[in-house]
């Protein structure tokens, strides 16, 4: 980077060599599709100079906060003890070995040092004082990027952002994507006129983050092309009448939870939001209501027992609401999908940590004032896959014992003896 600016994290990974060492980056909050790239090439550089990588979670030293900082503290407990960006860049090393320390602002598995301590951080990199460098990863919620620390460093040093795709910036974006996309290598693409084409509708109505971008991008690809042609129209609309049943593309998905029942679950998602102009609260409804039905075994085509890893779909689709109602449904439900596609063991996952707080959340949610459509489908997949967990704890499943109890508007105590559940721990 030639100087302090501005740059895309495309533009920055078309560089061919770096030329500073401390870094800021901004991404969108669910999005940072070139985030491991980003992280890479800077890495990559760091050890080329001969920089040792440190993470400050890893730092000896820490910041004590008083009672002040922390109102839940009472008289006569030890000060808390945190991790300290500035402590960790300003400590002076025995062997006057320079170091890069990396931090993801956005990380929820990490306890991150408070604002101020990384704001001092930021100042005292910004006046070129410190032997250290760091490589700051920053969501653009963070309250971080509101202060005057942060628009002194930036002024300093620069910034790496992940911009949104716009009329502008899609076709850079798309290349950059199309070399190594989920789908492998599609760069054949990069110059198909008809596929630009495409790819721009996708942004008329919106600008996208650059995740959901690529959604679309893949969408194109699974849905209305193969071999890298785009099938005939005729051909297209009748896929697309087919891809808006969704029990049983959501059926497939669940038992096969491969790369071609997944897309198919997506394209239905994308053909009920935008096809048919559904508002996310009924995209949802339709999939609490397929899910319920699939618990319930109603699908007399299956002969068997529903898999107990259904009640792991159900779990998480239920605790991700909130994100599928505030935020873009479509991004929402692929990550449930990506955490359920990971899951190998529904008794292992109900046990651990994530599966009992996931649990807890999803039967000890209280009704809302509202009896919509939506309200009653939540009722129904709760209820069925209450009756569901009933069953695994008599036998199905080894080594759940669940203690399931209430109707369905009250909270569920999900153990009955408390001495035997494991703790519970934050769930993202």
């Amino acid at each position: 980077m030639n100087g302090p600016a501005i740059t895309t994290d495309v533009d920055f990974l078309q560089l061919p060599q770096l030329d500073q060492t401390s870094y800021l980056y901004l991404y969108r909050k669910e999005s940072a599709l070139f985030r491991t790239a980003v992280r890479t090439k800077i890495v990559s550089h760091a050890k080329q100079e001969g920089r040792r990588l440190r993470d400050i979670a890893k730092s000896s030293i820490g910041v004590r906060l008083d009672e002040a900082q922390f109102p839940e503290a009472t008289a006569g407990t030890q000060p808390k003890i945190v991790p300290s960006l500035h402590a960790t860049v300003s400590e002076v090393s025995l062997f006057d070995e320079p170091t890069l320390h990396m931090r993801d602002l956005g990380d929820p598995t990490l306890e991150h040092p408070p604002l101020d301590d990384i704001a001092r951080a930021l100042s005292a990199i910004a006046a070129g004082s410190e032997q250290h460098s760091i490589f700051l990863l920053v969501p653009d919620t963070h309250k971080l990027i509101e202060t005057a620390a942060w628009r002194s460093t930036v002024k300093a040093i620069g910034l790496i952002e992940e911009p949104f795709v716009t009329s502008e910036t899609y076709l850079a974006i798309a290349r950059r994507y199309l070399r190594a996309s989920r789908l492998g290598d599609l760069s054949a693409l990069t110059d198909n006129k008809r596929f630009q084409s495409r790819l721009r509708k996708c942004i008329e109505r919106a600008a996208l983050a650059p995740f959901e971008f690529s959604m679309q991008i893949d969408l194109v690809v699974l849905g209305e092309m193969e071999s890298g042609e785009f099938r005939r129209a005729d051909d297209v609309n009748t896929r697309r009448v087919e891809r808006w049943v969704v029990p049983e593309t959501l059926r497939r998905f669940l038992d096969r939870r491969d790369a071609p029942s997944f897309s198919a679950l997506m394209k239905v998602v994308d053909g009920l939001r935008h096809d048919r102009m559904l508002e996310a609260d009924e995209v949802l409804t339709r999939l609490y209501r397929a899910t319920t039905g699939t618990l319930e075994s109603r699908d007399r085509r299956y002969r068997r027992l529903e898999d107990p890893l259904h009640c792991v779909w159900a779990a998480q689709l239920l605790a991700a609401e909130k994100e599928c109602m505030t935020g873009n449904v479509f991004v929402a439900l692929d990550n449930v999908c990506q955490r359920y596609g990971r899951i190998d063991s529904a008794s292992d996952w109900i046990a651990s940590h994530e599966g009992w707080r996931t649990l807890q959340l999803v039967f000890a949610r209280h009704a809302s004032g509202s009896r919509g459509r939506l309200h009653q489908a939540r009722i129904g997949l709760q209820n069925a896959l209450r009756e569901r967990l009933r069953s695994m704890g008599e036998g199905q499943v080894d080594g759940i014992q669940l203690g399931l109890q209430g109707d369905s508007d009250q909270s569920v105590a999900l153990s009955s003896n408390e001495q035997s559940a494991p703790a519970i721990a934050e769930v993202r």
